[in-house]
């Protein structure tokens, strides 16, 4: 999500005004539906994990990712109420007690703030899982639930400690709207905000998207090499003994380990399962990595200039994305956990 700190009335791009409260009537009416979806479905995970039992640290960890999904599209479902009510103000001049903008902005700010340890965590699942397919007696026992809960904490505090100073600097304070010429709560903006927010952007929306893309990236690379290998181990159990040894030697030899090629059903949908969902954040998290390098790119695509308007345009959408990525998830452990799929059919 972008910083949507700047709203103007004389921006002249590829869309005016009034083109643009149609567009953002459009999403208003989206975001709604979808984070509805979203928040049905990640109630369903969370339900779901908890009657399976926190007895492992998959587990634990789904059900950390499934809270924080859960928290983002709650958010973003009170910023679609708060973006209509400010759409209202704009577009027919009705006024409410508090300045729906101002609320508008706070929720984007924590939307941003929730999806740092969604990133985090699916980045952890993806690096956790490849540690084990890789190196499984080296790492079969270091992701306890004891220290997975630590990390989950752990993600949730670097989170509100990053965008802390962003929060520290805007409020909503009481005071004279000379637009409706009434007094309520409306935005205020401390004069450093905008220097705190571009370091923290910097960091949110362009260091941690890519860094975290690229080393999901490379864990699926190596858990896709890790499971060919594996299939071929199966079909050569298939084949006579002596055969089956030598293939299975030189296993041994080339990953250095007893183990090799030897994956249970359920590690195997584990990884898959993994898979699919850094498969799935990858794809919903290039948008962000697109929209923040055409910010570098032409210094006129940027909030404040000409197409400022287009800007917050495609944030929107990006939005469905994030939004898609918080919600897809239930799909994805109906289809590879079968205990997942036992406990929701007993339900």
């Amino acid at each position: 999500m972008h910083n949507f700190t700047i709203k103007s009335t004389h921006m002249q791009g590829i869309m005016d005004e009034s083109q643009y409260n149609t567009v953002l009537l459009f999403f208003c009416v989206t975001w709604i539906i979808f984070s509805l979806l979203g928040i049905v479905s990640n109630v369903i995970n969370i339900k779901t994990f908890i009657a399976m039992g926190l007895k492992d640290s998959v587990t634990v960890s789904f059900l950390a990712l499934s809270v924080f999904d859960m928290t983002y599209v709650v958010t973003v479902f009170c910023f679609s109420i708060s973006s209509a009510f400010s759409l209202v103000e704009t577009a027919y001049y009705k006024h409410f007690p508090i300045q729906p903008y101002g609320i508008y902005i706070f929720l984007a700010s924590i939307a941003i703030l929730v999806n740092v340890p969604n990133t985090l965590t699916t980045t952890f699942l993806a690096v956790a899982r490849c540690m084990c397919v890789a190196k499984p007696l080296h790492f079969k026992h270091l992701f306890t639930v004891k220290r997975t809960v630590v990390i989950m904490t752990g993600f949730a505090i670097l989170a509100i400690a990053i965008y802390t100073p962003v929060l520290a600097n805007m409020g909503m304070v009481e005071r004279l709207d000379t637009k409706f010429n009434i007094s309520r709560p409306m935005l205020w903006l401390s004069p450093y905000r905008d220097s705190v927010k571009n370091i923290v952007f910097t960091l949110l929306q362009m260091v941690l998207p890519v860094v975290t893309e690229v080393i999901v990236l490379a864990c699926l690379a190596i858990m896709a090499n890790r499971l060919r290998a594996a299939s071929k181990f199966r079909q050569a159990s298939h084949i006579p003994l002596y055969v089956t040894n030598v293939v299975n030697a030189k296993a041994k030899i080339e990953s250095n380990q007893d183990t090799s090629g030897k994956f249970s059903g359920k590690d195997i949908r584990v990884v898959k399962q993994v898979a699919l969902i850094s498969l799935v954040y990858i794809i919903c998290n290039t948008p962000k990595i697109l929209t923040g390098a055409g910010d570098l790119i032409e210094p006129e695509f940027r909030l404040g200039k000409r197409y400022s308007y287009l800007v917050l345009c495609l944030n929107y959408v990006r939005m469905h994305f994030e939004i898609f990525n918080a919600s897809i998830n239930t799909f994805v452990y109906f289809a590879y956990n079968t205990k997942f799929r036992a406990t929701l059919n007993l339900k």
